[in-house]
């Protein structure tokens, strides 16, 4: 049982001092000092200093802790109590730059602990604040983005030449193609992305039905992709299925009617984050409106729409997307890549992507592109029967070609689909199974988590 005493230590020591004081002072005036002579006087006067400074040392000590708290032999100090609003409002202070990020996280990690540990009489803090459209960004890419953008703003102002960097990758069918699978799988981290998502796991951590509501509320009212996605994950682990449906149809929602841009790296790739979650659910009730995404209005080939058909839509996306590189206006070599490594997946399998293999193959213009596209014959499917039309696909290939060293490559790759097919051939094709070199780091970047067991 905690027994809460006051602390007069202080206030003992200081009554005595005080009495000790008084006492010599009325012998020092009456002149009866218990000794008589000057040295007695002096020494009096000493003890009369060294009572003052232990009567002031005293008083310091006695101010310092009003109350303590004993249980089980334990004394611990009443801690003065933080609001949540007060929280809030230091970390809408703390502005981290590519200089100071390490120490801000610090800071901003402790108070989203302590609006944590807070508990539920946090939620109504943090619901102001998010019903707001303020946001401070963490992350070392946004920052980076934010730098750019400023440098590039100042260039155009003096009239350099603007470099382009990662807002033109991002922008780029290649760029916009790739990146939408990395954001499949959404994954909490220990320094969040951006305030906003920080508080998303603070309610998470907060748990109850309060804080789930506020969490909905911001899925319906945010139009950040990320921001949906850290939701969809987030809601997910509080009530299973419970809102999916009402992830979709945001999801839909801010792909028909895209927020005006901003020089945020999130609003930026809003649109990669939205058809990664379309991807994640297999979700196809999308297609139609998509078929329509794929080239934008300013004639550039959108790749985040060219992932998600051909990962919904596997085979069947392959005559859309051949269709769409046959067009003479797309004259971007990131856009027909993006285009052209969505075909490829189905080499060996589907005629349209035979077809288009043969003729990068067979197109010297394209030098050493052409190379690339010999890492689709070893990944993705690796059935028998896949992997013996792609050999036949190299044999039609080489009575076409009179490049030699197209040829050579040509006969190292079938080999190494031999030994995939046969193991016991390693050894009689001189390793060919292996996997290094240009073809193997090929096999890794087109293939991505897409490979399956061979048959």
């Amino acid at each position: 049982m905690k027994k809460i005493v006051l602390i007069i230590i202080g206030a003992l020591v200081g009554a005595a001092a005080m009495l000790v004081l008084g006492t010599a002072i009325f012998f020092l005036k009456s002149g009866n000092s218990p000794s008589s002579g000057e040295a007695n006087k002096s020494k009096l006067e000493q003890q009369i200093a060294d009572l003052r400074k232990q009567l002031n040392e005293a008083k310091a000590q006695a101010g310092r802790v009003e109350i303590v708290e004993t249980e089980k032999e334990k004394i611990v100090e009443r801690l003065k109590e933080v609001s949540p609003e007060e929280l809030i409002a230091e970390l809408k202070l703390i502005q981290p730059s590519e200089e100071n990020r390490d120490k801000s996280m610090l800071e901003v990690n402790y108070y989203m602990t302590s609006l944590t540990k807070i508990g539920e009489r946090s939620v109504p803090a943090i619901d102001a604040f998010l019903e707001t459209s303020e946001d401070v960004e963490y992350s070392k890419d946004a920052l980076n983005f934010r730098r750019e953008g400023e440098e590039a703003k100042e260039a155009e102002a003096r009239g350099d030449e603007v470099k382009s960097g990662a807002r033109d990758f991002l922008r780029s069918g290649f760029g916009s193609y790739f990146l939408s699978n990395a954001f499949k799988d959404m994954k909490r981290e220990l320094i969040p992305q951006s305030m906003r998502i920080g508080l998303f796991f603070v309610l998470h951590d907060i748990e109850g039905a309060k804080a789930e509501a506020v969490l909905v509320k911001v899925l319906d009212s945010t139009g950040r992709g990320l921001e949906v996605a850290f939701l969809d994950m987030i809601l997910s682990e509080m009530a299973p299925d419970l809102y999916t449906d009402k992830v979709l149809e945001v999801t839909h929602d801010l792909l028909t009617n895209a927020p005006t841009a901003t020089s945020s790296l999130f609003d930026e790739a809003s649109r990669m984050v939205l058809f990664a979650i379309l991807m994640k659910y297999k979700d196809a009730t999308f297609v139609d409106t998509a078929k329509t995404m794929i080239v934008t209005p300013e004639g550039k080939v959108d790749g985040a729409v060219v992932n998600y058909l051909t990962t919904v839509l596997g085979e069947k996306a392959v005559p859309l997307l051949y269709a769409k590189l046959k067009d003479d206006s797309l004259t971007d070599d990131g856009d027909r890549m993006a285009l052209g490594d969505a075909v490829l997946k189905h080499v060996g399998t589907n005629p349209d992507s035979n077809a288009f293999f043969k003729e990068i193959m067979l197109n010297k213009e394209l030098g050493p592109l052409r190379y690339l596209a010999l890492g689709h014959l070893v990944g993705g499917d690796r059935s028998e029967a896949t992997l013996r039309n792609r050999q036949n696909l190299i044999e039609s290939i080489k009575e076409d070609s009179e490049d030699e060293g197209l040829n050579r490559m040509l006969d190292g790759t079938n080999n190494r689909i031999e030994v995939m097919i046969d193991p016991s051939k390693a050894e009689e094709l001189g390793g060919a199974g292996g996997g290094g070199g240009l073809e193997g780091l090929l096999n890794g970047l087109f293939n991505r988590g897409n490979e399956k067991k061979d048959n």
